[in-house]
């Protein structure tokens, strides 16, 4: 579309009409990936879809990174559920984004988490992520 560098379709974390619609309109995908083993095993689920769309519908789509939500750099599953994701050749960002009630409120006050906590640690991991992907 004319006038726009990037569009971002955010779509519920389901694999349904609207969701598939969404990869078969895509350039390109993120997977949002919250560090757990049932995350895991949905993350293999969803890469298979992706594949089927690219196969059947969208020859062009590709998965521009696997983000990494929820991390918490202290503790040993997200690292170890990392690192098999990388050993494994999957595209993991490098940017990872902590848990923090910071988002709930900032959903709450109705304000984009950049205006509500500028200075706030989740609100520089955003940006590089930002960064990372542009």
């Amino acid at each position: 579309l004319e006038g726009f560098d990037h569009i971002y379709m955010d779509t519920p974390p389901v694999l349904n009409f609207y969701s598939q619609s969404a990869l078969i309109a895509a350039e390109k995908c993120l997977i949002p990936f919250d560090c757990d083993t049932f995350a895991r095993d949905a993350l293999y689920t969803l890469l298979n879809s992706i594949a089927e769309v690219k196969t059947d519908h969208n020859p062009d789509l590709d998965i521009e990174g696997i983000v990494v939500n929820q991390y918490q750099k202290q503790a040993n599953l997200p690292k170890q559920l990392v690192e098999e994701l990388i050993a494994e050749g999957h595209p993991v960002l490098e940017s990872k984004i902590s848990p923090s009630v910071k988002v709930r409120e900032s959903h709450s006050a109705s304000q984009p988490l950049v205006h509500y906590a500028p200075t706030h640690k989740l609100t520089d991991e955003y940006r590089a992520l930002y960064v990372e992907i542009h």
